[in-house]
C-alpha cells in the first residue's frame, strides 16, 4: 500500500461518515441492563492499557489519558460517578469482556473488522497511525516501510493483538524468529531501549510524550507509507446494548459541542477534518483486515 492509498484510505473513511449525527442505537429497556447495574453500584470497571497518552493507572488507582477521560466524563453524564480501571495487555482487553471481568473496554483500542465481530465500539476517539521507534546509534540507516523492516529482518518489538500484526508477520519470510510481542508500549519501548529489539511499533503519542520527558532518547518513523490508518474507541460487549446505546448518543453530544475536540486535543491527538462525524459502523466497514 503507498502513502497516497493509505491517506486516500483517511479521506474516504471521513468522507464517508457525514450521517454521523442521527439516532445511536435503540435503548434497551430500561432497568434491565448494565447501565441499571452500574448506575445502582455508582461505579464501573474498565479494562485499560497501559501507556500515556492513551490510558494509564496512576499509583493512587486514579486514571488518566485520552480514553479513560471520555469515558469518565460520559458516565458521569449517565449517573455513574466512579470509574475503576484494571491495566491488561492490549491482546486481553477482548477477551476479558467477553469473560466479564470489566464491564466494558475503556482504552482507545483500534478498530478492526475482526474486533468489530466481537465487540460493540463507540464512535471513534481518536484517529491516527502507528509510529516506529528505533535507536539511531542502533539503526543509523532505518527502514521507509513495513515491508523493508522485515526484507532488513530486524528483530522487531510490537504489541500484543497490534491492529497491524497480519501485515507484520506478512513482511517477514520467517517472522517468528524476529517479530517480539510485548504486552504494552513502555515494554516495547524498554524492549528497543536494551537493544533486544532494533525498532518498535507503538502509539506515536507514547513516543512524543518519552521524547518531551527525555529528549533525544528515541527516533521514530511516522508514518510508514504502507501502514494503515486507524480509528481507536471504548467498546461493549454486543449484549449490553442499554449501555452501549446510551454512551454513544453522550459521546455524540460532546461532539457537537466542541467537549470531545477540547479533550483530546489536550492529550496531543490530532483532529482531522471530518472525523467528529466518523462513525463506528462506517470504520468498521472501511477497515482491512489484509493489512491489520
Amino acid at each position: 500500500m503507498t502513502a497516497d492509498l493509505s491517506r486516500r484510505m483517511m479521506l474516504g473513511l471521513l468522507a464517508g461518515s457525514s450521517a454521523l449525527l442521527g439516532s445511536a442505537p435503540a435503548f434497551a429497556q430500561a432497568g434491565n441492563g448494565l447501565l441499571d447495574k452500574v448506575r445502582k453500584a455508582g461505579v464501573i470497571k474498565i479494562g485499560i492499557t497501559n501507556g500515556l497518552p492513551y490510558s494509564s493507572l496512576n499509583p493512587d488507582g486514579s486514571l488518566d489519558g485520552v480514553a479513560p477521560t471520555l469515558v469518565r466524563t460520559v458516565m458521569e453524564r449517565l449517573g455513574v460517578p466512579k470509574v475503576e480501571g484494571i491495566v491488561v495487555s492490549y491482546g486481553q482487553l477482548i477477551p476479558g469482556l467477553q469473560a466479564g471481568r470489566w464491564d466494558m473496554i475503556g482504552a482507545d483500542m483500534t478498530i478492526t473488522k475482526e474486533r468489530c465481530d466481537q465487540v460493540t465500539y463507540c464512535d471513534p476517539f481518536t484517529v491516527d497511525y502507528a509510529a516506529y521507534p528505533y535507536l539511531k546509534s542502533e539503526l543509523p540507516d532505518p527502514p521507509k516501510t513495513i515491508k523493508e523492516i522485515g526484507q532488513r529482518k530486524l528483530k522487531f518489538a510490537v504489541l500484543a493483538g497490534a491492529y497491524n500484526m497480519k501485515a507484520f508477520r506478512a513482511a517477514y519470510e520467517k517472522p517468528e524468529d524476529y517479530i517480539q510481542v510485548y504486552p504494552d508500549s513502555p515494554a516495547i519501548l524498554e524492549a528497543v531501549t536494551a537493544k533486544r529489539a532494533q525498532i518498535g511499533c507503538t502509539g506515536m503519542r507514547v513516543i512524543r510524550e518519552v521524547i518531551k520527558q527525555k529528549p533525544g532518547s528515541f527516533e521514530y518513523l511516522y508514518p510508514l507509507p504502507d501502514d494503515m490508518v486507524s480509528p481507536a474507541s471504548a467498546a461493549f460487549r454486543p449484549a449490553d446494548t442499554d449501555l452501549s446505546s446510551a454512551f454513544i448518543a453522550e459521546f455524540r453530544k460532546m461532539k457537537v459541542s466542541g467537549e470531545w475536540q477540547k479533550i483530546i486535543t489536550g492529550f496531543t491527538f490530532d483532529v482531522f477534518p471530518g472525523s467528529a462525524e466518523l462513525t463506528a459502523d462506517r470504520a468498521c466497514a472501511e477497515s482491512d483486515t489484509s493489512s491489520h
